[in-house]
């Protein structure tokens, strides 16, 4: 492995662990490029371009879907490869508040992602999600098909 590829490794843990598994933005400026583009299904209607605005976006669904105690992330597979970082990780989160117009449920929903980032310069500068989420797709479904089955 080369000295590039560990440090995109150590920044790719600190973004999956801090800024997903915690919702700790402050790490936000030390991790993403302020123009990174993230594809998620948490912005159904375009990718997310920008720091600012995945700080936002990433807020609001962590607001709303706060990680269970005990329950906190794993990572289960974690490489890199040039400029490629790929993580693959579960949490356990339970949807307290409104998020897209859903009210709270209170349901505790698993979440088993994959994500696909590029760095750049020790920056994340595009991250591609995917994810086996079919509760949380099944949850928001009356509010998200609409945007994406146009």
């Amino acid at each position: 492995m080369t000295p590039t590829e560990e440090q995109n490794l150590a920044i790719a843990r600190v973004f999956v662990e801090q800024f997903l598994g915690k919702g700790d933005m402050t790490v936000a400026a030390d991790v993403l490029d302020e123009h990174v583009q993230a594809i998620t299904g948490l912005k159904p209607d375009g990718p997310i371009n920008g720091r600012d605005a995945y700080k936002q976006v990433f807020s609001a669904f962590f607001d709303a879907f706060p990680p269970l105690p005990g329950f906190e992330m794993m990572i289960e597979d974690m490489f890199a490869a040039g400029d490629r970082v790929v993580v693959r990780f579960r949490s356990v989160q339970k949807h307290t508040k409104e998020f897209f117009g859903v009210p709270a449920t209170n349901r505790d929903i698993t979440f088993i992602e994959t994500h696909v980032m590029r760095l750049r310069e020790g920056k994340i500068v595009e991250n591609v999600v995917s994810a086996t989420n079919l509760e949380f797709e099944m949850l928001m479904a009356p509010v998200l098909t609409p945007l994406i089955l146009k």
